[in-house]
């Protein structure tokens, strides 16, 4: 029997690593026969420049940048040749500020930008950004700003470093600071939503909320990303409104589309590919895979999904484990060669499902594993 073990991490409480190692221990306790391969999962979030340093010869360099609040903090990237691999999460991620500190009109993705510089002045032509995970709502010109672009107010003063709430003041935006080594360096931004800039299924609408955003915060940040966007569109001719994939981490996906030429691109397939996720799926029996949280942002493009799309085309059953399913998610598979089961035993506070998601995780694996293989020995006599 051959499995594969695919999960993507439990924000919170495991990482892609230690899920899929939690998962291969269960899984071989029922199957000790069993040929079994790890492949942890990552789709621009947090996490993924781990899983790029398992898979790559890639070298770790260290950069100190701001946080979505301004402070400064020890991180950093990671270099093969001439191209860098970073992840935004590890300057503007949600992590790095308090539930008590979350407000993405207060945050900036400034930190990020300065990573993307120090990435250029080493020398990479080539540049990989996982947006996942992020803490603000700014439309990326934080970034833009440590970059040399200028966000003037009407008044004609300066804004820095370029907060969500800032959106709505821009009055002019200045290029000339913007180095010209960036019209030759190739910028692909990873990310795992495919949502717009704007709009109800925009970045406000769906993800401000997730980052400490009242209502009245989300429609000022929408109002600022639509200004914004005009904006742009107005000196550039960029159209970064309906660009799919845009309105990813607070719309710096589009940002950068905007003013760097990126490419904005799947998080997850590109991780599949860079690990031979479709060569390793071929022959096997079954997948096992998983994450904190499943809802309706699976169709959305995270990471489960092309693993759902993939198994499916190899005609190969799939086990999900998860920390909590939402009804839309039970639905949204009813037809589908997928299984779902949440790993808590019972009702309990979300901080003891992250304190105990390694134990949680390892006895479900085991209990949902022991039926089926007595399913296979039965439909085996």
């Amino acid at each position: 029997m051959r499995i594969l073990v695919a999960p993507d991490s439990f924000k919170g409480s495991l990482s892609s690593q230690k899920a899929a190692a939690i998962m291969a221990r269960a899984a071989y306790l029922i199957f000790p026969q069993a040929e079994i391969t790890l492949c942890p999962l990552a789709d621009g979030g947090e996490g993924t420049l781990r899983v790029i340093e398992k898979l790559l010869s890639a070298k770790r360099q260290r950069v100190t940048v701001f946080d979505p609040l301004c402070r400064e903090r020890n991180t950093w990237w990671l270099k093969q040749g001439e191209t860098a691999y970073l992840e935004l999460a590890q300057a503007a991620g949600l992590t790095l500020v308090s539930p008590q500190e979350r407000n993405p009109l207060k945050t900036t993705t400034f930190g990020v930008g300065q990573m993307l510089r120090k990435a250029a002045e080493s020398g990479c032509q080539e540049i990989y950004l996982g947006v996942g995970g992020s803490a603000t709502n700014d439309g990326g010109i934080g970034a833009l700003t440590a970059l040399g672009v200028r966000f003037i107010d009407r008044f004609g003063r300066l804004i820095w470093p370029g907060k969500g709430e800032d959106l709505e003041r821009i009055g002019k935006i200045d290029l000339a600071g913007l180095p010209k080594e960036w019209q030759r360096i190739r910028v692909t931004v990873l990310t795992d939503v495919r949502n717009g800039l704007t709009g109800p299924e925009g970045a406000a609408a769906v993800y401000a909320p997730q980052k400490g955003a009242s209502p009245d915060d989300v429609k000022r940040l929408e109002h600022g990303l639509k200004h914004y966007a005009k904006l742009v569109k107005r000196s550039s001719g960029v159209s970064m409104e309906k660009i799919p994939g845009a309105g990813a981490a607070g719309g710096i996906a589009g940002g950068l589309y905007a003013f760097l030429g990126a490419k904005i691109v799947s998080g997850v397939e590109t991780i599949l590919k860079l690990s031979q996720f479709e060569d390793k799926l071929k022959g096997t029996d079954l997948v096992l895979t998983g994450e904190g949280k499943l809802d309706y942002q699976v169709g959305y493009g995270k990471a489960l999904s092309a693993v759902f799309l993939l198994a499916e085309k190899y005609q190969v059953p799939v086990i999900v484990f998860a920390g909590s399913i939402s009804p839309e998610a039970y639905r949204m598979f009813q037809k589908k060669p997928v299984s779902l089961f949440s790993i808590m035993p019972s009702p309990v506070s979300l901080k003891t499902a992250m304190q105990e998601g390694e134990t949680f995780l390892y006895h479900q694996v085991q209990q949902v594993l022991r039926v089926y293989g007595y399913g296979r020995k039965k439909q085996e006599v």
